[in-house]
């Protein structure tokens, strides 16, 4: 793989059959996909593609393209995720001197339908982005946050995973999350979307505002501390009062679980730390948790799902196994 074509892929001037080349290339390793996602990220972030000062967009160039040589050549995961870290609080602080203020499209996002920029978010990971109208969107792990069209007349963004939004009011300029089950528009609001693709449901949770939704079984229209979730398989819906903050909390280091089975609860640790979890014993699987645990730490969560339930865990490297109390 050439230093030239990852650039191109890194700066979204690849052609369809160079991105898939790219995508081929970092298949064969989860570093280079992780690696990949984070200097396509830093380049958005750092909207290389607009009008900068060209002494600091050279600058700025000349570090992206000494990240992909290192990642090319060495692969050295460590040290390449510290530099890379540094790097993204200097463009940080560019953006702040230079009056920048959020994340920016390429051209190829402007012009086509079928073109868009892309943040990643990996699993172990979350991100908090500002969108070119001032929106913020906190992003869970393993998300993909697509930038569909930002014009004069409609603010369009796709999600696959988990976002919490806070949209900046608009009523000339709608705004409109899709998931591959549903449409949600707004005019200025805050509200989560869970949409991933493996998990049987999609989800919105209202915290103010107003939404509606679009999908198979209508238009729902969402009012605060509302819930509206879809089911892919039976194509059932359930609209919910909450009282708690359990679909949100999320974005404040906490995870709440609400009669939830450990199998399901699984998918979600597997999520936030990057880990794989197996079960000792079928019966572990089918029981049922409810409680509240900050999610910040790996260690000290599974300590305190050990001490206020019916399982017990081994954790060796990347592999959680979870066992049943005897």
């Amino acid at each position: 793989m050439t230093n030239e074509l990852l650039f191109k892929y890194v700066s979204g001037q690849a052609v369809q059959i160079e991105i898939l080349a790219v995508q081929e290339w970092m298949d064969e390793s989860e570093n280079r996909k992780n690696e990949l996602a984070r200097l396509r990220n830093v380049w958005i972030l750092a909207g290389l593609e607009n009008e900068i000062d060209p002494i600091c967009h050279d600058k700025e160039t000349e570090r992206i393209w000494n990240i992909i040589r290192s990642l090319n050549e060495k692969e050295q995961k460590r040290n390449l995720f510290i530099r890379l870290s540094k790097y993204a609080a200097i463009f940080l602080f560019f953006m702040c001197i230079s009056g920048v203020v959020g994340y920016y499209l390429s051209e190829s996002t402007k012009s086509s339908e079928n073109s868009f920029s892309e943040i990643i978010v990996p699993k172990g990971q979350r991100s908090t982005v500002v969108l070119p109208d001032g929106s913020k969107v906190q992003l869970n792990s393993d998300t993909h946050l697509k930038f569909v069209k930002f014009d004069t007349h409609q603010r369009i963004v796709r999600l696959e995973g988990e976002g919490y939004f806070e949209v900046t009011h608009d009523p000339s300029r709608p705004f409109t999350v899709e998931t591959t089950t549903s449409q949600i528009e707004v005019l200025g609001t805050s509200f989560n979307v869970t949409s991933y693709q493996d998990d049987i449901s999609t989800t919105t949770y209202l915290s103010s505002g107003k939404v509606k939704i679009s999908d198979q079984s209508g238009n729902i229209i969402l009012n605060p501390s509302e819930a509206y979730s879809y089911n892919k398989v039976t194509h059932e819906s359930t609209k919910l009062k909450i009282s708690d903050q359990r679909y949100s909390s999320w974005t404040r280091g906490i995870m709440v679980i609400e009669k939830e089975t450990i199998w399901a609860l699984a998918k979600r640790i597997e999520r936030r730390f990057n880990v794989k979890v197996v079960f000792g014993d079928n019966e572990v699987q089918n029981h049922v948790y409810t409680g509240t645990i900050g999610d910040q730490d790996l260690n000290n969560m599974l300590k305190a799902l050990e001490f206020a339930s019916s399982i017990k865990y081994k954790r060796n490297g990347d592999t959680l196994s979870l066992f049943s109390k005897k």
